[in-house]
């Protein structure tokens, strides 16, 4: 198989990840989810195989709203996922509410969402998409929206914060009157860390509702050693590129890549390049070194320029840039009463209440990763690859 890194992963392209599915699944015969990951983690392409794999009993729809600047917007990408799934009832019922609430509104067939009208009415269509979905269709529907977070920003930079408290809190409403019935289930996934959106509501529009504190937080990470080998199967193996000790090199390629994807095909795309017959360990920390040292290549820029931007928002961006500047030079653990020290020696007004909101920040953000084993409060870089390209490029 030709490795691809970056590009879209569907069908048969979406290796592994059999045990995350799984994980999900359990989780959703319980309750609703949330899905979080770094930027390019793999978390479209595990909805996509969720899609792909259905359960029995259930229909998945994915639903991308990285382009929704209103709540009808999200709306209308549910209804036509709805639609483009056919998820028809044997009653001949399907969407009979919400069909006639929409006609009553835009005077004519669902077409215009854009309509004033339709627009400001959102949260009644909301709840009869919803209830229209449960009542009348012959499976029950997992709604999978992805980009969220990023979607409330924008609804937030657009409408005003509060159209966007307004849907966070309507969106609950609609999801705990209907998910007791079992036959709906909501996974809200996204990049962006929702806790930043909730933050930025509660710090600076007195937002005080928990619209996700009854869903199940899964974070998504890296795949695991036997995931990685699959990759390397495929890639590597299966495209006469033989691997002289196989077990060194899967662990050489998981220990390197922290089992992330995207990296385990940058690697397996610049073997494929460059025609080799053959490889080893230390072909893979060539391949991996010589890119973290390329200015061209923007992997964890994303991550960077997030805490330009959105932690910006809150003024922490200076004081997470100094704690990943100092972590970026740890490989083990670091005591957060050193990094609290590392803060104050640049900025003496510093308080430990403050600099540990941000490390809890960075932490649910996922580049950080706690540890209290030795009964203290310890951090690193969660990821080792990120941890050195922000030494090289950040530091």
């Amino acid at each position: 198989m030709k490795a691809n890194p970056g590009g879209p992963v569907t069908g048969d392209g979406i290796i592994g990840r059999s045990s995350e599915l799984a994980q999900l699944w359990s989780k959703l015969e319980k309750r609703s989810v949330v899905l979080s990951a770094e930027r390019r983690v793999g978390k479209t392409s595990l909805l996509r195989k969720m899609a792909d794999e259905p359960k029995r009993g259930w229909t998945p729809l994915l639903v991308f709203v990285e382009s929704a600047r209103h709540p009808i917007d999200c709306v209308e990408a549910m209804y036509t996922r709805a639609s483009e799934a056919q998820m028809r009832s044997s009653k001949g019922v399907w969407m009979k509410r919400i069909s006639k609430a929409y006609e009553t509104l835009g005077s004519g067939q669902i077409a215009g969402w854009k309509l004033p009208q339709v627009q400001s009415d959102w949260r009644r269509l909301m709840r009869l998409l919803v209830e229209d979905i449960v009542e009348h269709s012959d499976t029950g529907a997992i709604v999978m929206i992805d980009e969220f977070p990023l979607m409330i920003w924008n609804i937030a930079d657009d409408h005003g914060a509060a159209l966007a408290m307004q849907f966070l809190d309507a969106l609950r409403e609609v999801r705990q009157e209907f998910e007791s019935t079992n036959r709906i289930r909501f996974v809200l996934s996204g990049s962006i860390g929702f806790h930043l959106v909730l933050q930025h509501l509660k710090l600076d529009h007195g937002y005080k509702g928990a619209p996700t504190n009854d869903m199940y937080l899964f974070v998504l990470t890296g795949m695991d050693t036997e995931d990685t080998e699959l990759m390397c199967r495929q890639y590597l193996d299966q495209e006469g590129i033989r691997r002289q000790t196989p077990e060194t090199v899967a662990a050489r390629m998981y220990y390197r890549t922290d089992g992330l994807p995207l990296y385990i095909q940058y690697v397996c795309e610049a073997l494929q390049d460059s025609k080799a017959s053959q490889v080893v360990p230390e072909d893979i920390d060539r391949i991996l070194d010589g890119m973290l040292a390329d200015r061209q290549v923007t992997w964890f820029r994303d991550a960077a320029q997030r805490i330009e931007g959105y932690y910006a928002k809150f003024g922490f961006d200076r004081t997470a840039s100094v704690i990943l500047n100092r972590l970026s030079r740890e490989e083990d653990y670091f005591a957060e009463a050193a990094i609290v020290s590392t803060v104050q020696t640049g900025d003496p007004q510093a308080t430990p209440a403050g600099v540990q909101r941000v490390v809890e920040l960075l932490t649910d953000d996922n580049y950080l990763l706690r540890d209290t084993s030795s009964g203290e409060r310890k951090y690193r870089f969660r990821y080792r690859l990120m941890r050195q390209w922000w030494k090289i490029n950040r530091a």
